[in-house]
């Protein structure tokens, strides 16, 4: 009977039948063919492209079988790993959704007769944990990447880290609370913590709370430098004598001066560094606009010179250059590892064309003429 046209009703009537799994003893694995009923896989059997593929399986057995073990195994552990990670997960759930791909590799193509023999196999090869329980053969994929590995590991060295940090907090604390106990039994005193209701002699009466208190507290504080800092308006001696008073008031107080002369000459000096600021920024664009010759070039490698830089610490360091900028002496350098196999490189630097200097190659290495 000839096969029906593409498109035709009879060629759609056939894929909606064909369309998802089908009985598994209609299926020939060798000719990767599905048949819908006994006569159709009869008349498949008989066929001269299945007599032909059965002679090629007869000359090379072993060899074709052990194709198919190894795709199953492939598409079995590629299930578990993408879908369940490390998890403890029932092998007969995976085998389900191994099975749901329709041109998957039949568990009676390959050479483990049962799920049961092939999950074993994985255990004694040591790909994955496995456990019999009453409801079933259990596997656990045993991760061997190195990167989700190295991930895994950062991830438990900060989690260890914060963890010895509280501890170390909670025994700080413990020694604070242990000491401020001692302080207050040396005085004689004692510390007694009693909470109490909220006490409300107009019931009708509504509880305001105030936000904007910042304001308040500032001009209190200014208000009270003339007695930290100067004299009163009645001569007597300034309280700036007292250490208690001059530690309690906050750091950016302390800037603020009584007289009016201070406040002027603070005003002048810090004209004065922005203007020192600015004519140093035309200096450097002076400077730059002088410049002509320029060599930064991208994809080379360079030193860097600089001792200034982060206290020296890149100091004689090689790099790439990335990215030269829009002025041509100034470029993005991503700094190499110290020693290979180091680890310390990758950062991002943006340097001048004045802290690098050009790397002389070894010999057979690329030159560029700059």
């Amino acid at each position: 009977m000839p096969k029906a046209e593409k498109g035709t009703p009879k060629d759609i009537a056939n894929k909606i039948k064909a369309k998802g799994l089908q009985k598994l003893k209609f299926y020939c694995q060798m000719c990767q063919k599905q048949c819908r009923d006994a006569n159709g896989f009869k008349c498949h059997m008989t066929s001269e492209t299945h007599l032909q593929n059965m002679k090629i399986f007869a000359g090379n057995s072993s060899g074709i079988m052990d194709t198919m073990s190894k795709d199953f195994e492939r598409n079995y552990m590629g299930t578990l790993r993408r879908r369940h990670g490390t998890k403890r997960v029932n092998a007969n759930n995976i085998y389900q959704e191994v099975i749901q791909e329709r041109d998957h590799i039949h568990m009676n193509a390959t050479k483990w007769a049962t799920l049961s023999i092939f999950v074993q196999y994985l255990g004694r090869t040591g790909k994955c944990v496995v456990d019999e329980t009453e409801r079933g053969w259990y596997v656990q994929y045993i991760e061997r990447d190195m990167g989700i590995l190295a991930r895994e590991e950062a991830l438990q060295r900060r989690q260890e880290a914060e963890k010895a940090a509280e501890q170390r907090y909670a025994k700080q604390m413990k020694i604070q609370r242990e000491e401020a106990a001692k302080a207050i039994d040396k005085l004689g005193g004692s510390l007694e913590v009693e909470t109490t209701a909220l006490q409300r002699t107009d019931a009708d009466e509504k509880v305001a709370v105030a936000l904007n208190t910042q304001n308040k507290a500032r001009s209190k504080t200014l208000k009270n430098n003339n007695s930290v800092f100067g004299s009163d308006q009645d001569g007597e001696d300034s309280e700036i004598d007292e250490p208690r008073q001059a530690t309690t008031l906050p750091s950016h107080f302390t800037s603020y001066s009584a007289n009016a002369n201070g406040q002027k000459k603070s005003k002048s000096n810090i004209r004065q560094r922005e203007e020192e600021k600015k004519k140093s920024r035309k200096r450097s664009k002076i400077s730059k606009a002088l410049r002509s010759e320029n060599w930064l070039t991208r994809d080379i490698l360079v030193r860097i010179i600089s001792k200034k830089l982060d206290g020296g610490a890149y100091y004689k360091r090689k790099g790439v250059v990335d990215r030269v900028l829009d002025d041509k002496f100034t470029a993005e350098i991503e700094v190499l590892d110290s020693r290979q196999g180091e680890g310390d490189g990758g950062d991002i630097l943006r340097l001048d064309q004045d802290d690098l200097e050009t790397v002389v190659p070894k010999e057979g290495k690329r030159v560029k003429i700059l």
